[in-house]
């Protein structure tokens, strides 16, 4: 019955997706602006925890009405992507390609000409999805992966198994991922994407700063760098007001330190990873994902409501 059921919302999932893909571009941001107003009026749970959050970071040097807008920004990127991330499978990929600018894409193209291997990490930030979609291109002859969470139905798996290999991606299943990574870059040419910036439980976390608090972060990337020598290399999406177009930007690349001490040379690079995922985030505080629980291994206390 519950494979009956999944098999039923992907037939509908997929319907609505090829709409989607269809419409002009204002019809589809009224879409957009439709699904980010039901969000507002039904998820008054998520409101609340992104405004502990920016509570948290911001303190007073924001104003309530600077947070409000915040708040309701992200909301509408959220839909945003959601529904992007429907209708990409459909979309004509030179078409999606032609909406992206780059910024810094050498350190990407430097490091696939001399056939090296690389962790890219990024965070819950503008159109993040993208990663899967408007990069692989550039990485020829690689294997290309990303992490995801599975769900419970088999149907709706599938679907978020092709939304990646439409764009020759191989997705892992968060649960795990770090003994399939392990395993994948033991081989040459090896890409994969990681979202870094959620929280992670004490023990399958380290410690380290963000935004002057103390939170947990995945040492993935930084063990994978350490281990097998390769780059870590961070990159974020932005989008425009009206999501005409993006912005690819590359920061330069950094390896975790090997030496004698390996809990130092983990938590160096992954503290490295916060704060450059901070900077990106300061730099526009609009386009991040302030719905996640992220002080909340320390400061559980600012999400009871």
């Amino acid at each position: 019955m519950k494979n009956l059921f999944g098999s039923f919302v992907v037939i509908c999932i997929r319907i609505i997706a090829q709409i989607l893909a269809l419409l002009p571009h204002k019809m589809f941001i009224a879409c957009v602006d439709f699904l980010a107003f039901i969000f507002r009026l039904l998820d008054r749970r998520r409101y609340k925890d992104a405004m502990s959050n920016l509570h948290f970071v911001f303190g007073e040097s924001k104003t309530p009405q600077e947070k409000h807008a915040i708040i309701y920004r992200a909301y509408r990127n959220f839909a945003f992507v959601l529904l992007q991330a429907l209708r990409t499978i459909y979309l004509q990929k030179e078409k999606h390609f032609e909406e992206f600018d780059f910024e810094n894409l050498h350190y990407l193209t430097d490091c696939v000409k001399e056939g090296k291997s690389a962790v890219m990490i990024s965070a819950h930030f503008g159109y993040w999805e993208a990663i899967g979609s408007a990069l692989p291109r550039f990485a020829q002859g690689y294997g290309r992966y990303s992490l995801g969470r599975l769900t419970q139905f088999d149907a709706i798996n599938q679907l978020i198994i092709q939304s990646r290999e439409a764009y020759g991606v191989t997705l892992i299943n968060k649960q795990g991922a770090l003994k399939s990574l392990l395993k994948l870059y033991a081989k040459p040419k090896q890409i994969a994407g990681i979202i870094i910036d959620q929280n992670v439980s004490e023990n399958e976390g380290v410690w380290v700063k963000f935004f002057g608090k103390d939170v947990t972060h995945t040492p993935v990337a930084s063990i994978l760098s350490r281990r097998f020598g390769i780059q870590i290399l961070p990159v974020f999406i932005d989008l425009n007001e009206d999501y005409t177009r993006f912005k690819v930007t590359f920061c330069e690349p950094f390896f975790c330190p090997n030496t004698h001490n390996m809990q130092e040379d983990i938590i160096w690079a992954t503290q490295k990873q916060a704060d450059l995922t901070q900077q990106i985030i300061q730099s526009n505080p609009s386009s991040y994902f302030w719905f996640h629980k992220r002080f909340k291994s320390k400061y559980s206390e600012i999400y009871k409501h």
